[in-house]
């Protein structure tokens, strides 16, 4: 897609990561653990991302949110070969990880802001493995550790093979046009409300503004 190409820094970037690295399940696992231990959460971003991996590699920044991080990771892996996806979705409840992974207050979570990306990749002979390299990142950052914390080591082990169960994946969506057409397209993703009024579209990443509010239950 426009986004993540699969030439150019993007490939040159993945044969530097995997090296002599054979199979597909290392081959991703190697550019999985480059990107949970490389790359930089930033929280002045707005919303999710853009997840425009030419651009973030060409930068040298290597920084973003849960969207950029993780379509780096999906780029890198088209690019030699593996088929990968991000997937869109919403944080639901309370993880056993870390509140960076999603929270609730007895059973009660708010999640108009809780937006979040995620990755999967595809290994011949199993299916689509679930991938989140972007919330090592993220609880990195929020609770002030490193890549050595046995902690991140805990998470950066599990979200390789696994997805915590407190989030809901809503679509596959990248540079896309939807039905009937809107005044922005293509969409780059499509992680958060979309709406028009007059002609004018509405700012989905202020669910204020927006007026929308999400809340989930977590039943018993």
């Amino acid at each position: 897609t426009s986004h993540i190409p699969t030439d150019g820094v993007v490939r040159a970037k993945a044969l530097e990561i995997i090296g002599n690295t054979k199979g597909d399940l290392e081959r991703a696992k190697a550019i999985y653990t480059w990107v949970a231990n490389t790359m930089q959460r930033d929280n002045s971003i707005l919303g999710c991302g853009t997840g425009d991996v030419k651009a973030i590699l060409e930068s040298g920044k290597l920084v973003g949110k849960c969207t950029d991080i993780n379509s780096v990771f999906v780029g890198l892996c088209r690019s030699v070969g593996i088929p990968a996806r991000e997937i869109f979705g919403i944080r639901v409840g309370q993880s056993r990880f870390s509140d960076q992974m999603g929270s609730a207050k007895d059973g009660v979570a708010k999640i108009s802001g809780g937006q979040h990306c995620r990755a999967e990749f595809y290994l011949k002979g199993y299916g689509w493995i679930p991938v989140d390299p972007a919330d090592v990142t993220k609880v990195r950052l929020g609770e002030k550790l490193t890549n050595d914390d046995a902690k991140i080591k805990a998470i950066r082990d599990y979200c390789f093979g696994n997805w915590e169960m407190c989030w809901i994946g809503f679509n596959y969506g990248r540079d896309f046009i939807l039905k009937p057409t809107p005044e922005q397209t293509p969409l780059n993703n499509f992680g958060y409300p979309y709406a028009e009024v007059d002609g004018n579209t509405q700012n989905y990443y202020s669910p204020k503004e927006f007026s929308y509010d999400y809340v989930s239950t977590e039943l018993k």
